[in-house]
């Protein structure tokens, strides 16, 4: 424990806000938690058992086993019953309204990133693709399947469907080491500048776990995009697959007085447009 951040025999826990009107075993989860953010123990890393916590913390052991539970449930620890206490892989914050390409948002992060193509075909549109592309059913699409890793951990399990007439040519793209919207940009001058998302909660098939690496009974989150240039045209149907345990998406909501009012006169309307074109993609 570092010298100048250790906690005293009150409970009093370092970087913990008015310490006296919280309960002790949340200073202690918002302490330990603090530690697995700054990656102290790193993924699947045995942590301090509960004893050599609540002596560290001055507490007693049903103190550190609330504050494990509510780390455990929030899955950023795995307790396992005999065994001890190990560290989960820190969330990927990802964030809503920014469209950028997933290498430049890891590097960003600080994140190493990596894609593993997993099939590239030409194929029919798949009926949500060809609404979302508004295209005709039967049309030829490239179908991209991919697994993105951050730091080695696959994170994201993406279907990408693009016209084929858009885009001759593709099935010779190097789509593991380069970005898709860099291709799509420096190879056809279509830059893509706009989209819309949809984001639910599921639980993933049999074979996207096991892409994932993750437990099929752990929920994941689906993501539908659909992508298009400065003149409104779709070029791109994205269906991921993220999981759960790992992404974390986060977004700005601001108040808009003005459609508020409109709200109050009676046009509804004029709000959930604004809200869609602040909030989507």
């Amino acid at each position: 424990m570092k010298a100048n951040q250790g906690k005293d025999a009150t409970g009093s826990v370092r970087g913990a806000k008015s310490a006296r009107s919280i309960p002790l075993y949340q200073k202690v989860y918002l302490s330990i938690r603090s530690d697995l953010e700054s990656s102290k123990w790193g993924p699947s890393e045995a942590m301090p058992t509960e004893r050599a916590f609540a002596d560290e913390y001055s507490c007693s052991l049903i103190t550190i086993r609330r504050a494990l539970d509510e780390l455990s449930r929030e899955r950023r620890v795995i307790r396992i019953r005999g065994k001890g206490t190990f560290a989960s892989s820190n969330p990927v914050d990802r964030d809503l309204v920014a469209l950028s390409s997933f290498t430049d948002e890891m590097t960003e992060r600080r994140l190493s990133p990596r894609t593993v193509v997993v099939s590239l075909a030409l194929a029919e549109a798949s009926p949500a693709a060809a609404i979302g592309l508004e295209l005709a059913t039967g049309t030829a699409v490239y179908r991209l399947e991919r697994v993105r890793f951050a730091d080695e951990s696959p994170l994201l399990l993406e279907e990408v469907e693009l016209p084929a007439h858009m885009f001759p040519g593709f099935l010779e793209k190097d789509v593991e080491n380069r970005s898709l919207y860099d291709i799509l940009a420096t190879d056809y001058g279509k830059e893509v500048t706009q989209g819309r998302e949809i984001i639910e909660p599921v639980l993933p098939s049999k074979r996207e776990a096991t892409l994932l690496e993750q437990d099929p009974s752990h929920p994941a989150m689906l993501i539908e995009l659909v992508s298009r240039l400065v003149d409104g045209t779709p070029v791109e149907y994205c269906r991921t697959i993220a999981r759960g345990d790992r992404a974390r998406y986060h977004l700005e909501l601001r108040r808009n007085k003005a459609s508020l009012a409109f709200i109050r006169g009676g046009v509804s309307s004029t709000l959930a447009s604004e809200t869609e074109g602040y909030v989507a993609l």
